[in-house]
């Protein structure tokens, strides 16, 4: 029996789910999305609600009732610009930083366990082929919608 590619691609999309650098690991009980602000701050230290919601493609009101919970558990802390006390800036706490610090190896590690069968060449071929790909859906999705 020939598989179509199409249904060779939807498998791989299902078999790249169940990799571990996907899944948290198991003693981390934060949501997805919590690690997702997380992280958004840990690229963008020192940004505003409004920044973090159009970045997220999300609400403000959204992005403020989980950044709440996350300040409330010692994840994020809130602080006054400096330049401007109106405004409050979003930061890692140490116990945000270490959680980031621990993603990341984590992630590192499963990135180097998933290109390890590929010389560097094809690993560099691979990415190539994924950003093409990428580009030409954001390419399509802008031009659609």
């Amino acid at each position: 029996m020939t598989v179509t590619t199409e249904t060779r691609f939807l498998n791989l999309l299902k078999r790249l789910r169940t990799i571990p650098f996907l899944q948290l690991p198991e003693d981390i009980s934060l949501s997805r999305s919590a690690i997702t602000l997380i992280s958004w701050v840990d690229n963008y230290p020192g940004s505003g609600v409004v920044d973090i919601a159009n970045g997220l493609g999300l609400s403000a009101p959204t992005i403020s009732v989980g950044i709440r919970r996350l300040v409330k558990d010692g994840w994020l802390e809130r602080r006054r610009d400096p330049q401007d006390g109106r405004s409050l800036l979003i930061l890692l706490t140490p116990k945000g930083q270490s959680l980031v610090k621990r993603l990341k190896e984590h992630q590192k590690k499963i990135f180097e366990i998933f290109l390890s069968a590929l010389n560097l060449e094809e690993q560099n071929l691979l990415l190539d082929l994924l950003e093409q790909a990428l580009e030409t859906i954001d390419d399509h999705v802008n031009n659609t919608y």
